[in-house]
């Protein structure tokens, strides 16, 4: 692997070597002033955060339930750094609820949105990892947003593990999408560092032995079992250049993809017959961004209003479904009261039936039978122990 790294890291080309890094993407292609529009929304200008933090809290603990509807607005009202912790332990409580089913799909963006504003890298990163303990799922939009904001600030590892989650998903066919993605990954290859390392368990200072059934033999399937970084990067590389129209460019980092999955690192033919990697990347970027940037952004504006249509839509549904629950207790406990006062006005006309009603609301348990009782035995009052016969024979021999 280290032969590869160098061969990579020779053709870099040196007049791109000291040039500042820019963002591919335009600002109108961030949506930021239609993404802001959201605060002044009546639903999320009238909520106080540290209170609804501690009501969803509560409700958590004594139900294990929480409101899909309620997250969401909570995740697109945060702004300051301080809400991190509670933002994120709220979309693990959401995750582990029956109502994740219910999740909002602008309660993802508002989280990936949110943390990369407040520059929590790493934070990000390990939610988009721990699917399963937090559900956030990245869609061509917000995967574009990360990975161009990564190219900027040189942090191409966190690009990679982007543009990884992408293949995860199956979804490679988005223009911007597979530029940046291969260009992250050759950035990444020309200066493999940073990729975090999978803590292996601690193993028993004794031998521990467990009855099984049966053992499984050790599987690997190549895809969501993958842990390595070089591997990770060169299936991005296969996935990213799979289905495309194939140029030499891509049969070539397809190659080198292939290479890397299968820990082989004689590529040096391929490479050496690649002049201008990096400037032929930029370029592929540089033609999607003026292809379909535009469209992107009108759906993405479009997207912000329909979110906002459902939230509202979500809301009312939650509040008419809480006032038809409270009401039928109120209903329930009325008719109770009428009941309890019902029984004292016509006691005396009821008295036998009540008194009935009582008797059968008794529960009667049988009784538990200790065997046939004994009868006492009688005391012989002249009975001599044996052992004071014998002392006192003993005793008499002895006077003799």
């Amino acid at each position: 692997m280290n032969k590869l790294l160098r061969v990579l890291q020779t053709i870099r080309p040196a007049h791109l070597t000291n040039q500042c890094r820019r963002t591919f993407l335009s600002q109108a292609y961030n949506c930021s002033d239609a993404w802001n529009q959201r605060s002044s929304s009546q639903i999320l200008s009238k909520v106080n955060l540290d209170d609804l933090y501690y009501e969803l809290d509560q409700r958590y603990q004594k139900s294990g339930v929480i409101s899909a509807v309620d997250v969401d607005i909570f995740a697109n009202k945060v702004q300051d750094d301080i809400y991190v912790d509670e933002l994120l332990d709220l979309i693990h409580k959401l995750r582990m609820s029956s109502e994740t089913s219910n999740t909002l799909n602008s309660t993802g963006h508002a989280v990936i949105r949110y943390l990369l504003t407040q520059n929590k890298t790493s934070d990000l990163l390990n939610v988009l990892d721990d699917r399963l303990n937090y559900g956030i799922f990245l869609d061509y939009y917000t995967a574009n947003l990360l990975m161009d904001h990564f190219y900027k600030q040189k942090d191409y590892t966190a690009g990679c593990r982007v543009a990884s989650q992408m293949i995860l998903q199956e979804e490679v066919d988005h223009p911007i999408t597979k530029a940046l993605a291969l260009l992250h990954c050759y950035k990444y290859l020309c200066d493999p560092q940073g990729w975090p390392e999978v803590v292996k368990p601690e193993e028993p200072e004794e031998e521990v032995k467990i009855r099984v059934k049966f053992l499984r033999n050790p599987y690997d399937d190549g895809h969501f079992d993958l842990r390595d970084g070089p591997k990770i990067v060169g299936k991005t590389l296969m996935e990213f250049t799979r289905n495309s129209q194939q140029s030499d460019l891509h049969k070539s980092l397809h190659t080198i993809g292939r290479k890397l999955l299968e820990n082989e690192v004689d590529v040096k033919t391929e490479l050496e017959s690649i002049e201008n990697i990096e400037k032929q990347l930029e370029e592929a970027v540089v033609q999607a961004e003026q292809k379909v940037a535009s469209e992107d952004i009108t759906q993405q504006v479009k997207l912000f209003n329909e979110w906002e249509q459902i939230r509202q839509s979500n809301l009312e549904k939650q509040i008419l479904r809480l006032e038809t629950a409270r009401r039928i207790e109120n209903i329930k406990k009325t008719q109770e009261d009428l009941k309890a006062r019902e029984e004292k006005l016509w006691f005396f006309e009821n008295e036998e039936q009540i008194e009935l009603s009582i008797e059968n609301k008794r529960v009667y348990h049988p009784k538990r039978w200790f065997g046939k009782k004994r009868k006492p035995r009688k005391i012989d009052e002249g009975y001599v122990p044996p052992e004071l016969r014998r002392y006192k024979s003993a005793l008499y021999t002895r006077c003799a």
